[in-house]
């Protein structure tokens, strides 16, 4: 097969786009015959026509809709091919784009990247900030090289390594009925209103999952984009929310809540990393997927030794006699 022309694929994304050949030669500046010609190399090329071509304009065949889709990665890749040879001849030596859920925003991943930079103050970091399901989404079309979320939605298809344990509680009005409770079950908030993330979060997803196992109805009136924000409306008494244990440290105290943790299994999730193929990662999208693995493990050896310590002291230090 004769190579595949980027302007070629270019252009037939531009007549899609304008929804026919003379737009689209006038959009790129040349005559509708190359436009044409360009379209009948394509077809020529793949040996299946592309177009559907009527007095409306033209739409893509089945096989077109397929090439409109690897067009646009194609495109894509090579945008960023020229922008990381550009960061290179700059003295950038890697990049790696990042989404990353709230929860790991607002717990140890700016402390960790902050680690990271330092250490490799020649590898750039885009980073953005999505819900669960679109960060695994973009990780498996190839638009982010790391995704880093709660191990609770659908991750098919990607590798999965994980990084830091979530510990879920329930937030409440200090004065609240349940804020006697030393921990909580899900079920126990369900007499109650409910303040989530919006629908389309993974966390939004765990919820109404677990209220099914229950079989028990749940009472959401409001939804919002941040744990920040659940937080907000419940201490002006919207109700009850699920939210990270961290956020204990900084809204306790200054919005005069209570968080109480949960002890259903489900509500200590793992924050995992997902990639799309380790062996194919770049090097410096490897380097950073290991600093974090590597804060992980310390987190969770410190968890270990913790537990220890506590079941030897609950217990009484064996005697040395």
């Amino acid at each position: 097969m004769r190579d595949i022309d980027p302007f070629s694929i270019r252009l037939f994304l531009t007549i899609l786009e304008e929804g026919g050949i003379a737009k689209a030669a006038a959009r790129e500046c040349i005559v509708a015959s190359a436009v044409s010609k360009r379209v009948g190399e394509l077809e020529s090329l793949f040996r299946v026509p592309l177009l559907e071509r009527g007095v409306k304009g033209v739409t893509p065949t089945p096989a077109g809709e397929a090439l409109q889709h690897h067009a646009r990665m194609l495109l894509q890749a090579m945008e960023r091919m020229h922008g990381e040879m550009s960061e290179y001849a700059q003295g950038i030596r890697g990049h790696v784009r990042v989404l990353a859920g709230s929860s790991a925003l607002a717990s140890h991943l700016p402390a960790d990247m902050q680690d990271f930079m330092r250490a490799h103050p020649h590898i750039k970091i885009d980073l953005c900030e999505n819900v669960t399901p679109a960060i695994f989404r973009s990780v498996m079309e190839g638009t982010a090289d790391v995704g880093i979320a709660p191990d609770i939605a659908n991750h098919e298809s990607l590798q999965i390594h994980p990084y830091r344990t979530l510990t879920l509680a329930v937030v409440m009005p200090a004065d609240h009925a349940l804020s006697d409770r030393a921990e909580l079950a899900y079920t126990d908030t369900l007499d109650f209103q409910q303040v989530e993330l919006s629908q389309g979060s993974g966390m939004s997803a765990l919820l109404e999952h677990a209220a099914r196992d229950f079989a028990r109805p749940k009472h959401t009136n409001i939804r919002v984009n941040s744990y920040e924000t659940v937080c907000r409306m419940v201490a002006n008494g919207m109700g009850v929310g699920v939210v990270p244990l961290f956020f204990a440290r900084t809204h306790s105290d200054s919005f005069g809540l209570k968080f109480t943790p949960l002890n259903d299994a489900w509500a200590r999730p793992m924050i995992c990393l997902a990639v799309r193929d380790d062996a194919s990662l770049p090097s410096a999208s490897k380097a950073f997927v290991a600093h974090l693995q590597q804060r992980g493990v310390e987190e969770r050896f410190q968890d270990s030794l913790l537990t220890s310590m506590t079941r030897h002291r609950d217990v009484g230090w064996p005697s040395m006699a």
